[in-house]
């Protein structure tokens, strides 16, 4: 009866670790109501997929007019905080 407890248990924290995600936020596309828990964090501390197309502005960038809605733009400070986010 023990064993079986013992392995019932083990079983259930393996697939509660697989059902977590490994990434900051797992959405494959910008999507600004789940990205938006990333103001206020630092850039180097976020694991995103790596299909996601991220750009990083510096606050004193200029950017270019290019436009893609699934990239998900980080403005970030000198440190690597992210002030905002926006999708383009």
């Amino acid at each position: 009866m023990k064993a079986a407890s013992i392995t019932l248990a083990a079983l259930l924290a393996l697939g509660a670790c697989a059902a977590t995600s490994p990434y900051t936020v797992a959405d494959p596309r910008c999507n600004p109501a789940r990205h938006q828990q990333l103001v206020g964090m630092n850039w180097g501390e976020v694991f995103l997929p790596p299909n996601l197309t991220v750009r990083l502005i510096d606050r004193n960038e200029i950017v270019p007019a290019t436009s893609n809605p699934g990239r998900l733009n980080l403005h970030v400070d000198e440190k690597g905080w992210i002030g905002r986010i926006s999708c383009g």
